[in-house]
């Protein structure tokens, strides 16, 4: 009976460990860190000694050159890596009362392995200065992503109208 639950054991232990070296991998594992990477760089706010202008030119890191920002609702789009990164440097005060993260990502790789689209829920946590209390507000967006070297970048961000 021992020489059995042994043998058993050993198979499972083996199978188990094929599956772990074979397996495949989540293709947009990368892109999911990434994405973590950006919240956590925006959460961390100017708490870490950084200026508005270098915490900034890290969010950039995010983005391409070529980046365009539709958030509907009748505001403007965002077009370029500049503007983005001049309009943080601005906002930077006013955000350290939020926090963002990302909820439900999705990824779909694209065929080429250099491109993918993620459809995400974006949470806008307020932490309440006086009151402690916190507010919610979550917004559906999709990203399309290109690899850049090692880092995947946002190409474009498109808020998705959930009421209409």
């Amino acid at each position: 009976m021992r020489r059995t639950l042994a043998i058993v054991l050993s198979v499972v232990a083996v199978a188990a460990g094929a599956w772990f070296v074979f397996a495949p991998a989540d293709p947009g594992a990368a892109v999911r860190a990434r994405l973590d990477a950006l919240a956590d760089m925006v959460n961390k706010s100017t708490v870490d000694g950084l200026g508005p202008e270098a915490r900034s030119a890290q969010l950039g890191t995010f983005f391409t050159e070529d980046v365009d920002v539709e958030l509907g609702s009748g505001a403007a789009p965002i077009h370029g890596r500049a503007t983005v990164i001049g309009m943080a440097a601005r906002l930077q005060p006013r955000t350290s009362a939020f926090q963002i993260k990302f909820q439900d990502v999705s990824v779909t790789m694209g065929d080429d392995g250099g491109t993918a689209s993620v459809h995400l829920t974006a949470e806008f946590i307020r932490r309440g200065i006086t009151t402690g209390e916190e507010s919610l507000d979550a917004r559906e967006f999709m990203l399309d992503m290109r690899r850049a070297g090692a880092d995947w970048q946002i190409a474009k961000v498109t808020a998705i109208s959930t009421l209409q």
